[in-house]
Formats: structure tokens, sequence, C-alpha cells
């Protein structure tokens, strides 16, 4: 969908009020969800901007109870009386009543992700990462009707990747995910925070985005999910120095267990072969992430 239908224009209009009319529309770069950035203006001449992202993968809709948007409603809603830089959720059309395909209507918080500092400052770019975290993992969540986190893929499943040439570092990572879970308190997690899901504007980070995972679970996994992306496409190191800052903003240093790190790069054991280069290096950089953490266990 390049530009909105006649009847989704409407739907929009009405969520923000009676006698707003939609000025702009763009298409945004597709991720998991199909997104139009879409500017309204009110009747006291306010513009807001929205993003409408559309649930466009059907296939993922019946099979991925990670994939809905229902969820990701649900968490913005609970998100809005918190300190938790998030989107406000305007409207949701879980049925696909008014779009092709179910929707929610969010603000548009400004700013850009950068998977890797801009500026060559890593250490503030790290911080920046820590600092919504205390606050995401103090949110209130216990009636609000979230899933309980599980991995992506089945643990018992895990084989080494075509691709590793260490196969043997994934074995000793089934093992250790085989056995018990450590006893952490559950409590609100993003589920797959990282770089990519967070924005930045004027070197200072602006918001939170992508709740569709949001869950009840061990606050360990958002780290893991953050070092393992940080491993990946900055360098292992990155990983480690993020530890070391994260209790000095705030964090708890008891919420990090290496058996999170292993559950959670044992979701990447399924990945295809790289496509170039680059990647390739980057699946090096996390296989050596893994055997550091795997050393601790």
């Amino acid at each position: 969908m390049t530009a909105l239908d006649p009847a989704v224009k409407r739907w929009i209009e009405e969520a923000v009020g009676p006698g707003s009319h939609v000025v702009a529309v763009q298409v945004m770069p597709p991720s998991s969800t199909a997104k139009h950035a879409v500017d309204v203006l009110d009747t006291r001449g306010r513009q807001h901007r929205l993003v409408l992202r559309r649930y466009h993968d059907r296939e993922r809709l019946g099979a991925d109870p990670w994939y809905d948007p229902a969820n990701e409603a649900r968490v913005l809603l609970l998100l809005a009386e918190t300190p938790v830089a998030a989107p406000r959720l305007y409207a949701a059309d879980l049925g696909a009543l008014e779009c092709d395909v179910p929707a929610l209507l969010e603000e548009r918080i400004p700013g850009r992700s950068h998977r890797a500092p801009q500026d060559g400052d890593l250490e503030g770019f790290l911080r920046g990462l820590a600092r919504p975290l205390p606050a995401i993992h103090a949110v209130e969540a216990g009636g609000a009707g979230l899933p309980l986190y599980a991995p992506y893929a089945d643990p018992s499943a895990l084989r080494p990747p075509a691709w590793s040439a260490n196969p043997s570092l994934w074995e000793r990572l089934a093992e250790v995910v085989a056995g018990p879970r450590p006893a952490d308190p559950a409590r609100f997690i993003h589920r797959d925070y990282h770089q990519g899901n967070v924005l930045w504007k004027d070197g200072r980070l602006s918001g939170v985005v992508d709740w569709t995972t949001g869950c009840w679970g061990p606050p360990g996994i958002d780290l893991a999910r953050l070092r393992l992306n940080l491993a990946r496409e900055v360098s292992p190191e990155a990983a480690e120095r993020f530890l070391q800052i994260y209790p000095e903003e705030g964090g708890s240093p008891t919420e990090r267990h290496p058996y999170w790190d292993l559950l959670d790069a044992a979701d990447m054991a399924d990945t295809g072969p790289p496509a170039d280069a680059d990647e390739a290096a980057s699946w090096r950089r996390l296989e050596e992430y893994v055997v550091r953490v795997a050393a601790l266990m």
C-alpha cells in the first residue's frame, strides 16, 4: 500500500479528532510491519506526527505468537502511564475493519535508529542504551494480560548452524540451555531490546519502539538481546563494556546471568548462511561473544 485508502484516511482523522485532516503521507522503510508516516492537522492547528503500522505478514499473523498487534496495543496502553519513552497509541484496528490488515496508529517519535555509534562515542552510545532499561523493568504489569517469556526457538531442538566453524561451541551451548533456568523474578520486559529498536535525536536517545514482543519475563533477556546485537554489530568488547555501564545508569547487576545470554544466543542457531562478507564477520563476532559467555558457565 503506497497511498492511503480513503477509508483508512478517514479512520486516522477520526482517531485524532473531529475536523482533523491528513496533510502528508510518506512510505517508511518496512521492518516486521509495513509503515506509513502520516502527518495530521487538528482543528486547533496542531500537527500530529503519526506512524501507521500494518501487520502485513499474514503467514506470521497465524503462526508467530510474537507477531501480535493486540499485544503491542496492550503494551502501549500500559506504558502511557509510565516514564518509559514509548509511542502513544492513537487507535487500533485489530480486526482489519478499516485497513487491509490489522494495524496500529501510533505517535511517531522523532529520531533515527543507529546500529553503531555515529560519532565514535561508544561510551555515550552504551550509556544511552542502558538508561531506559531500569524504567522498563520497573513497570507494574502483573495484571496487564501480557504473555510469558519464551524463546523464539525450541532450545531442545538446537543444532550447530551449518555456517559455524565451531560446532562444538553450539553443542556446549545446547547443554547449558537444556539445564535448569536461574530463579530470576519475572518483570515487564521489551523482549527484543536492541539498538535497532531505539531512536536517537541530537545525540540523545529519544524513544523505544517496536513493542510487539513486550511480555512478562526475566529482565536478563533484555540485557542478553542487546548484548548479542552489540557483539554482532559493534564488537564483543562493546557487549562486555555495557555490563560495566549498566549499574552506573541505575540497572541492577543481578539482572544479568550468563544463562540468559546463552539462551538468547540459541535463537540464532537456525539462521541461514551469511549473505556476504560483512554478515560473515558479524557471525564470527557473535561466536566470539558466545565463547566468552560460555566460559562463565
